[in-house]
């Protein structure tokens, strides 16, 4: 009877330790399969993240491509030239920080002053002054004269209009002066193709006067009543 008692404790023992290696065994399954669907999670999650930071890059990068061809597109545009319309009559152009002589009434007009857009060796002058290169008046009166007072810059291309008749054997001497007739410089000399650019200070005169010669270049006989130009005449400082 003791025999058989202890025969059944020991199998007991053996059956209560099978039970708890079972229990074990069931739970380091679940453990694992634990670990193992949050390792998929996380897989997941990180795709997810590295697919939105892939479409976010290709967003960036699409974006980038259109500025550039934006940019691109910009500096294929030519530059919008400025213009400004020249006037017929004095009063009608401006400038900024000064003024065309075509928008000046002249203090002294004896050569049939003319405003407007004139060509000179193929270039073309909006804002021009156009007048008859007739010398010297009466007690040596200028052509034409200009209030300039308070401005110290004088600026032009001094020419003969490419469109002038009997002008192929003409040269013209253009004389600029104060109101005082000194000379400001060295009298110009100017041909039909052959303009000449001028710049003069005229710090502290207050007219400026213009006076224009003709010669025949072949006999040097003087040869006036033809056009002179002063092609973007301006005043300003």
């Amino acid at each position: 009877m003791t025999e058989q008692r202890v025969q059944d404790k020991a199998s007991s023992g053996r059956s209560r330790k099978r039970r708890s290696k079972s229990r074990f065994g069931s739970w380091f399954t679940s453990f694992s399969g634990i670990l193992a669907s949050a390792a998929t999670i996380v897989a997941a999650l990180a795709s997810v993240v590295a697919a939105h930071q892939t479409s976010r890059a290709e967003q960036l990068t699409i974006v980038v491509k259109q500025q550039r061809q934006q940019l691109q597109v910009a500096a294929a545009k030519p530059a919008a030239r400025s213009t400004t319309t020249p006037s017929t009559s004095a009063g009608g152009a401006t400038l900024t920080g000064g003024a065309y002589l075509s928008a000046l009434q002249p203090t002294l007009d004896d050569a049939d002053l003319q405003t407007g857009p004139q060509t000179m060796s193929s270039t073309a002058y909006q804002d021009s002054v156009t007048f008859g290169c007739d010398g010297p008046g009466g007690n040596d009166q200028p052509d034409e004269a200009f209030d300039v007072a308070g401005h110290t810059l004088f600026r032009a291309v001094v020419g003969i209009p490419d469109n002038a008749e009997d002008a192929t054997n003409l040269n013209e001497t253009v004389t600029f002066a104060s109101q005082s007739g000194t000379q400001l410089m060295k009298p110009v000399v100017v041909s039909l193709g052959n303009p000449a650019v001028v710049r003069l200070n005229i710090s502290g005169v207050t007219q400026l006067e213009v006076i224009c010669s003709g010669t025949n270049s072949e006999t040097q006989a003087q040869d006036n009543g033809n056009q002179m130009t002063l092609g973007n005449a301006n005043i300003s400082g």
